[in-house]
């Protein structure tokens, strides 16, 4: 880092792009100093949240890469994810990443393998890894004080049909597995993330709703040591709602609306936690400072990308599918 502080980029300013954009930018010691995006529109933007709106802008991602940067936050459609994240280690530059990273183990492989040459640090955006209530959950089922986890359900519903008409979340080219694979994502980490478990089997079934990509799906899976998983994922709803249910032998927790609940006398109380909550953007400038931990490193990709990989070729085929153990470390 300079001495006049971290020296960020901006690879893709659409809309989290722009939220990116303006949380760095307002972080003491931290200045966005270019920006990157095939349209020049979004990145006039972008520039205008800027305390210094006059940096550099380009529509080649190479060159920001080659300003003299410290780091680079890559918000771009998910399909560019890995080829954008590999040039940014190849130019040694700590990577923040918008998830998900890839559903190709052989890209997330190469991902993990090329941080790990270069020593720098690549975190991914899973909003729920950063919300303290949901850390605390973590904490709470992972201590066993509760008993073993013995069923979990998962729901999503949202309208991810008219807000993204003709743009690349329909396209299964850029966005591969559509809703199930990006917006469900979300709800896959966090069960897997909170309860250490990860996939067995899965039986499911998708929908495209008359659309070009998956909207709907819905399925059954195991996870480790025979806990059994319910999912619904909603993709032409009306309104954004979220539950995930998981059942302990000693206590209920529930994540509903990105909140984080636990069963105390018989009734639904939100958790707490010590210390302030932080964005992925925050905890990504502390990591690099060498002030906290990577609290979504790819190798926790893992257990999301083979799960979903298995649930998409169950809706293929119509068949139950083994979820691989590849990347487990368990």
């Amino acid at each position: 880092m300079s001495e006049q502080g971290l020296r960020l980029g901006i690879i893709g300013c659409g809309a989290l792009g722009m939220i990116h954009a303006r949380r760095f930018d307002g972080m003491p010691g931290v200045r966005v100093t270019a920006l990157s995006d095939p349209n020049e529109e979004g990145m006039a933007r972008a520039a205008e949240t800027l305390r210094n709106p006059n940096v550099l802008r380009t529509t080649d991602y190479r060159e920001l890469l080659d300003s003299g940067l410290d780091a680079v936050c890559v918000a771009s459609p998910d399909r560019f994810h890995v080829p954008q994240v590999m040039d940014a280690l190849a130019a040694n530059l700590h990577v923040l990443c918008e998830k998900p990273l890839t559903p190709d183990p052989e890209d997330l492989q190469a991902v993990i393998d090329s941080m790990e040459e270069v020593e720098k640090h690549v975190a991914l955006t899973y909003p729920r890894r950063y919300d303290m209530g949901i850390r605390r959950m973590r904490e709470e089922i992972q201590s066993s004080r509760w008993g073993r986890v013995t069923s979990i359900t998962a729901y999503n519903a949202e309208d991810w049909i008219t807000p993204n008409l003709g743009t690349w979340r329909h396209d299964p080219a850029i966005c591969p597995g559509g809703m199930f694979y990006d917006a469900s994502g979300h709800q896959l980490d966090s069960l897997m993330w909170v309860t250490g478990l990860r996939g067995d089997r899965v039986w499911a079934e998708t929908d495209n709703r008359s659309t070009p990509n998956v909207m709907f799906s819905r399925g059954h899976a195991t996870l480790t040591g025979g806990v059994p998983l319910t999912f619904t994922f909603v993709g032409d709803a009306h309104k954004w709602r979220e539950q995930i249910n998981i059942h302990c032998e000693g206590a209920d927790f529930v994540i509903e609306n990105g909140r984080a609940f636990m069963t105390i006398a018989n009734t639904l109380e939100p958790l707490a936690s010590p210390g302030e909550a932080e964005t992925a953007d925050e905890a990504f400038v502390k990591l690099i400072r060498g002030e906290g931990i990577n609290w979504a490193p790819p190798i926790d990709v893992w257990p999301v990308l083979t799960f979903t990989n298995a649930a998409l070729e169950s809706a293929r085929t119509g068949e139950e599918r083994e979820v691989s153990t590849q990347g487990y470390t368990g």
